[in-house]
C-alpha cells in the first residue's frame, strides 16, 4: 500500500492556562467633576483638551462681592480685637482699687462684665472672618488630580451656585478594565489572577493585567460578578470607555499533554487521534482513543489515551486508517498560544500570555 504524507507533533509535558473570554470596558481610576464651591459669576474655565496639573487652578468665580465682605469681616476683628484691649487695660488698672475697696464690688463687676463681652465680641468677629476668608478662596478651584479635562459643563460669564458642575477631569495614564463574570467562576476567580486584555482598536496592541477586585456580591438580574484588572497604560492607547477583549485563566494544569484540537478525529467508539508507530519497514500510524479535558483555542488537553513523548499526527490524519504506512512532511515539536504548530525544539513551560 502507497504510503499516506502526513505532519506530526511530538507532545511533551507544557504548563496549560484554561481561560474565560468575556468583554470589559476601559475605565478610568481617576475621574473627577469638579463642582462650583460658592455662587457668583463664571470668570474663568480650563480649556476643553488642557492637561492640568494637580493644585492649578482651573476655574474662578467672581470674587467682587466676597473680598468686600472680607474686608468688612477684617475690619471687624479689627475693631473687636481694639475693644479688648480696651476692655482689659481698664480690668487691669481697676483690679487693684478693688482688692484695696476703693471700688465698689459693683463696679468691678461691671468691669469683668465689659471684659467678657469684649472676648466673645472677638469670637464671634474671628468666626465671621474665618467664613468670609472660606468663601472667597472657594471662588478658585484648583485640580484635584493631574489630569486633563475632558467636558466643560458651564462657559465664562454663566452664574453659578454650590454644587454648580463645571467641568470633568480625567487622567487616562491610569485605568482599570471592569467586566463581569458568570456566578460559576465565583471561586475560580481571585485578585491576583491573570488575565490577556486584547482592545478592539487596531492601534491599541494586546498587554497582560491582573485582577485587582473581585467582588463577592452576584448581580440578582445578570448573575454575575464585578472584577476589575490592574493594567499598564504608560503608552496611553487604552482610552476610557473603551471595549476590550479579555481572557481570564481560570485554571492552570501543570504537565499537561496538549495536542490541536484538529488532530482529534471522531469514530463509533468517541475521541480519536493517530499516533506515530516506528517499526520494522518505516513509520505507521496507529489508531489511539483518547479522553480528553479543558481546550482553548485550538488547543486540547489530552487526559487519557496518550503518553509523554509520543508523537501524534497532526495533518493528514482524516484519510488515515489504522495501519497506514506513513512518511513525515514536517514535524512540529511545539505549539504556539492558538493552536498552531511550531518549530521550537524546547517548548516554555508556561504560557504566554
Amino acid at each position: 500500500m502507497e504510503a499516506k504524507h502526513v505532519e506530526t507533533l511530538e507532545v511533551l509535558p507544557i504548563a496549560f492556562d484554561d481561560f474565560i473570554d468575556l468583554t470589559g470596558t476601559i475605565e478610568a481610576n481617576h475621574d473627577v467633576v469638579v463642582s462650583a464651591r460658592t455662587a457668583g459669576t463664571l470668570e474663568m474655565i480650563a480649556p476643553l483638551g488642557q492637561t492640568v496639573r494637580a493644585e492649578q487652578t482651573v476655574a474662578r468665580v467672581d470674587d467682587e462681592l466676597l473680598e468686600t465682605a472680607y474686608r468688612q469681616a477684617e475690619a471687624q476683628v479689627s475693631n473687636a480685637r481694639a475693644a479688648l484691649r480696651i476692655a482689659q487695660d481698664s480690668y487691669d488698672r481697676q483690679q487693684p482699687l478693688f482688692a484695696d475697696s476703693i471700688i465698689s464690688a459693683l463696679e468691678f463687676t461691671r468691669l469683668e462684665t465689659t471684659l467678657d463681652q469684649a472676648k466673645s465680641s472677638l469670637s464671634l468677629a474671628e468666626a465671621v472672618f474665618d467664613q468670609a476668608a472660606r468663601q472667597l478662596a472657594n471662588t478658585i478651584l484648583p485640580a484635584p488630580i493631574t489630569a486633563t479635562v475632558e467636558e466643560r459643563y458651564i462657559e465664562p460669564g454663566e452664574q453659578v451656585v454650590g454644587g454648580t458642575q463645571l467641568l470633568r477631569l480625567v487622567d487616562s495614564r491610569s485605568v482599570q478594565v471592569v467586566a463581569g463574570i458568570s456566578e460559576r467562576y465565583a471561586g475560580e476567580i481571585e485578585i491576583g489572577t491573570l488575565a490577556r486584555i486584547s482592545p478592539r482598536s487596531a492601534g491599541a496592541p494586546a498587554r497582560t493585567g491582573r485582577v485587582s477586585f473581585a467582588g463577592s456580591v452576584i448581580d440578582p438580574a445578570s448573575r454575575s460578578f464585578e472584577i476589575k484588572i490592574a493594567v499598564d497604560n504608560s503608552d496611553g492607547k487604552l482610552k476610557p470607555e473603551m471595549i476590550v477583549q479579555l481572557a481570564i485563566v481560570r485554571l492552570t494544569i501543570e504537565d499537561a499533554l496538549v495536542i490541536p484540537g484538529n488532530a482529534i478525529t471522531r469514530n463509533e467508539t468517541g475521541l480519536a487521534i493517530f499516533v506515530v508507530e516506528e517499526r520494522e519497514g518505516g513509520s505507521f500510524a496507529r489508531r489511539r482513543n483518547v479522553a480528553i479535558g479543558p481546550e482553548y483555542a485550538n488547543r486540547v488537553v489530552v487526559t487519557s489515551g496518550l503518553s509523554a513523548g509520543e508523537t501524534v499526527v497532526i495533518r493528514g490524519q482524516s484519510t488515515l486508517g489504522d495501519g497506514d504506512r506513513i512518511i513525515t512532511d514536517q514535524h512540529y515539536e511545539a505549539l504556539d498560544n492558538f493552536g498552531v504548530p511550531i518549530l521550537n525544539a524546547h517548548p516554555d513551560s508556561t504560557t504566554d500570555l
